[in-house]
């Protein structure tokens, strides 16, 4: 289930831009994510809508597990700092360095810091894994 959001609503990956221009176009497959930067924030922002067919397309055949649900429903993300980004030592792979606030099923904020890989493949960025810390 994707949650609606106001067409001139910020966008929740943080960028100073309404969803309609930033994250939402990437959302509708109407481009694809120039970088891995870019494919992260489509997906904090997909994490935050709920939007777990994005997720599910945008997330390695090879990685993707078999269950969501505990970041989809019982996290409210609250916001999104890109830490860094950097290309890997192959050209189709980069990574992003990331903190996430949310809060838990309970109300509690937390923390989720990580560094994500990602490979690009043909025109399309996939997300592959992560080192969370």
């Amino acid at each position: 289930m994707t949650k609606s959001i106001q067409k001139n609503t910020d966008c929740p990956c943080g960028i100073q831009q309404s969803y309609a221009q930033c994250c939402q176009p990437y959302h509708l497959w109407q481009k694809n994510a120039p970088d891995a930067e870019t494919l992260m924030r489509s997906r904090y922002s997909a994490y935050a809508l709920k939007n777990a067919k994005y997720l599910i397309a945008t997330w390695h055949p090879k990685t993707l597990p078999n269950q969501l649900a505990e970041y989809l429903n019982e996290a409210k993300w609250i916001e999104l700092k890109i830490e860094k980004s950097w290309p890997g030592d192959k050209a189709d792979e980069a990574y992003v360095e990331f903190t996430a606030r949310y809060r838990n099923s309970s109300g509690r904020a937390e923390k989720m810091h990580e560094i994500s890989r990602f490979i690009k493949q043909g025109d399309h960025w996939f997300y592959v894994d992560g080192q969370v810390s």
